[in-house]
């Protein structure tokens, strides 16, 4: 058996067999091609325009899609999933599609732009170039709206204006702009009633209200001598201590209300309500059954146990809230509260206006004294003037004229 019997020959029966079949099956697909019915598309073009190599935007495009498709990331490099074969960057991967890949690319770019491969009639060409007919009227030139349209304004109508938000309204705005005085929460509240108290707590309430008292009383009264007591509060003088805390309590019930609205103040802000009942000292967390309850219990331990940490708070709270109206300015733009008295500030008024005064008075001094030695010197270039017996001299001085003002040089 020799070489050529087992590679075959090119004239063979199996090829002509082969191409019998591919001629019958050629055959077939023209007679199936000629019984479809005709279709309404355009007949597609050459693939000469828009083949495998074109190089076009939509052609740029559909590779790219194409390429996305069919490759598959290996590393730093790309892997063809059709061949395997692997390439470096995607620029080298277009061209292996465009070159080995031809067919499939140009189907693909069938299937997705089918715009691409139809055929326009010269009838369709020509209507659309009739139709780019280009107007020279003033109105399609220049563009603009027309002159008897008043409400038109750029091709749309114009717009009411929107009304303002309620907020900026005039009636709004004077209603924002009146002041408001809102009252501190403490005034608004109530007092606590006694009815649930027993007789025990209405003893520790008249207990808590005679230490107050007493408490406002040593604090106003001054003793000079033991014959002699000055009232703090109006400066007048009594024979005894008990005389004064006598007047203290009749004559100065306002300063003692004014004092007893800051402890209620106090009071208010140091008990909280606890749901769903009762209430809690904040300043030691005890829970209460009721507001009066924790009332008394602040009073208690301020006043008669004399606690370290109740009466730290009281003390730091009276101290802040009873100067609050000294803290206000006197209209100089110093402020009494800012360790500094009233008396010290008045001194120092007084202080600043007497160094003025004293500034003012050596100025007036000193423009006097210029203008005294102003007049000296006028006098007695004057004399000196009448006394010489310069030729020179005397020749200026019949050539100058009245108001002139002449050097001395002489010396």
């Amino acid at each position: 058996m020799g070489l050529d019997s087992l590679l075959g020959d090119y004239g063979s029966d199996d090829d002509q067999s082969d191409g019998q079949g591919h001629a019958s099956a050629g055959t077939a697909c023209r007679n199936q091609a000629q019984k479809m019915p005709a279709t309404k598309e355009f007949p597609l073009k050459d693939d000469g325009e828009h083949g495998c190599a074109c190089n076009c935007e939509d052609c740029k495009g559909l590779l790219a899609r194409y390429a996305a498709k069919n490759l598959q990331t290996k590393g730093v490099r790309f892997r063809c999933k059709m061949c395997g074969e692997m390439v470096g960057t995607k620029a080298a991967a277009g061209q292996h599609f465009q070159r080995m890949h031809a067919a499939d690319l140009q189907d693909f770019k069938r299937k997705k732009g089918p715009h691409l491969f139809r055929a326009v009639p010269r009838s369709d060409v020509a209507s659309v170039l009739m139709s780019r007919t280009v107007s020279f009227a003033r109105e399609d030139v220049l563009r603009k709206r027309p002159v008897d349209v008043d409400s038109s304004f750029g091709g749309w109508t114009k717009k009411a204006k929107p009304e303002p938000p309620p907020c900026e309204t005039e009636a709004y705005q004077a209603a924002a702009a009146e002041p408001i005085f809102t009252a501190p929460p403490w005034e608004g509240k109530s007092r606590p009633t006694d009815d649930d108290a027993t007789e025990m707590d209405k003893d520790v309430d008249r207990r808590i209200a005679a230490a107050q008292l007493r408490r406002f009383s040593t604090r106003n009264i001054l003793e000079i001598t033991p014959q002699t007591v000055r009232c703090k509060l109006c400066y007048k003088t009594f024979g005894s201590t008990a005389e004064t805390e006598r007047h203290i309590g009749e004559a100065h019930q306002d300063d003692f209300i004014r004092e007893q609205q800051i402890w209620e103040r106090f009071l208010h802000t140091s008990c909280r309500r606890q749901p769903p009942f009762g209430w809690v000292c904040k300043i030691c967390q005890i829970f209460f059954p009721s507001d009066g309850a924790v009332w008394r219990h602040l009073g208690k331990e301020v006043y008669i146990r004399r606690e370290e940490r109740h009466m730290n708070l009281w003390h730091e709270k009276e101290d802040r809230w009873g100067h609050e109206e000294d803290e206000e300015c006197c209209g100089d733009g110093m402020n009494f509260a800012s360790k500094l008295s009233y008396d010290s500030v008045r001194k120092l008024q007084e202080e600043a206006r007497r160094l003025q005064e004293d500034q003012e008075a050596r100025q007036i001094d000193a423009s006097a004294a210029t203008c005294r030695g102003s007049n000296d010197g006028d006098s007695e270039e004057e004399e000196e003037a009448e006394d010489a017996d310069d030729p020179k001299d005397s020749k200026r001085g019949k050539t100058q004229e009245v108001g002139s003002v002449t050097f001395i040089n002489e010396f």
